[in-house]
């Protein structure tokens, strides 16, 4: 324990902020074998006998840090989390009187201790049969530190900890589900007082564009969702295979609603949307709701059931446009008129049984919704499509 905190305070002297980075994250193994084995000689140990050398502010610190560390290795996970938010206050203090910008640093460990510990605590909290609460307050910890990064003086790339720290609340507001609490971070991370995106670190970037893309799909706003998550995709770490299938997980129904039928990248493990994008291409209603079924838990899981469930009018569309086409060659004179019998004739080939009302329906709502510009004569029992584009590009469609 001494050798760690004289490593620590080398670090605040000399503000080494990568080195201090390191030394107060939650797994840093310096840190957990000093606190382990002061435990082991002394079990009443007191932390701040051997901080008290250090500069006012990092002694208290680094007190509650190094209790926080023996109550995460006893796995009093609640205990740790109050610590750590204890710790927390005194780190702010030190953070908004710093002279220079070498305490980001360590401000990125600490807003992820304190996520990490926070799930833990919750846990410990449901399985003691208490409201698990904790994360929702580390949101709260977390804008004091947003607030005090956008505004703490001595220097102005201070602000380049915020970004970090809006990543990791919209990770937690997802949990929670509370999406609603992550626009005005988003506004604020758009907005002049901002950081220029561009200063901020590459993979904090790419995260910021995926849960940015996330959102863009709860809001149905497509092409700023293909956009977003195609930026994370084309700037993450090459090595990053992981974190490129997740990506992809959410980019391939957001094209696939674009009508871009995406070719599949095997080394991503993405089989479960082969049979949709087949179904897309062909107009295969029934290769469609199967697939549909099979993986409704996984797509339900990852959040994509509801988006992909949209791609069933665009099925039924494409398959359309194949009727559409038969019978152009069979009667050019009545080309714009498909009656709907053959329309569901198609349907039932794939082994869709419908009724003749029930395929009117499905048609109505295709006009509907603008995936077709035409009419339906009730009482010929025909689509009369338009002249000019009866099929316009998905991409132009607003889904209504």
């Amino acid at each position: 324990m001494e050798r760690f905190v004289r490593e620590f305070h080398d670090a605040v002297v000399s503000e080494d902020g990568a080195r201090l980075r390191h030394l107060v994250w939650l797994l840093c193994p310096g840190a957990q074998q000093a606190a382990a084995q002061a435990r082991q000689a002394n079990p009443t140990w007191n932390p701040a006998l051997f901080a008290s050398r250090l500069p006012a502010g990092w002694a208290e610190f680094l007190t509650l840090h190094c209790a926080c560390l023996a109550a995460v290795q006893q796995g009093a996970h609640v205990e740790a989390y109050d610590k750590l938010v204890a710790a927390l206050q005194h780190f702010l203090k030190v953070f908004r009187e710093a002279p220079g910008a070498w305490v980001v640093g360590p401000m990125y460990s600490l807003v992820h201790n304190l996520s990490s510990v926070a799930q833990a605590a919750d846990q410990e909290l449901r399985l003691a049969g208490q409201r698990p609460d904790k994360l929702g307050d580390c949101g709260d910890q977390l804008r004091k530190c947003f607030a005090v990064s956008l505004q703490a003086p001595g220097h102005r790339e201070k602000k380049l900890a915020a970004l970090d720290i809006v990543n990791a609340s919209i990770k937690i507001y997802f949990r929670l589900n509370t999406l609603r609490l992550c626009k005005n971070l988003m506004r604020t991370v758009e907005s002049r007082q901002f950081a220029a995106f561009d200063s901020f670190p590459m993979s904090q970037r790419v995260t910021y564009q995926f849960y940015s893309g996330r959102l863009a799909v709860f809001d149905e706003n497509y092409e700023q969702a293909r956009q977003s998550l195609g930026f994370a995709l084309a700037h993450c770490h090459k090595q990053a295979k992981t974190n490129k299938a997740l990506v992809l997980k959410y980019l391939v129904p957001v094209q696939l609603v674009l009508g871009r039928l995406p070719a599949l990248p095997a080394a991503h493990c993405l089989q479960q949307y082969d049979p949709i994008v087949a179904a897309m291409r062909n107009g295969d209603v029934k290769l469609f709701d199967d697939a549909m079924s099979t993986q409704q838990f996984l797509f339900i899981q990852e959040g994509t059931y509801l988006l992909l469930e949209k791609l069933r009018h665009a099925v039924y569309r494409r398959l359309l446009r194949k009727v559409h086409a038969v019978h152009a060659v069979l009667e050019p004179e009545k080309r714009t008129q498909v009656p709907l019998a053959q329309f569901q004739a198609a349907l039932a080939i794939q082994g869709v049984v419908m009724s003749l009302d029930e395929v009117e329906c499905v048609t109505a709502n295709l006009i509907f919704k603008r995936y077709v510009k035409a009419y339906i004569s009730h009482d010929r029992k025909i689509i009369v499509l338009a002249k000019k584009e009866p099929f316009p590009p998905l991409h132009m469609i607003v889904d209504v």
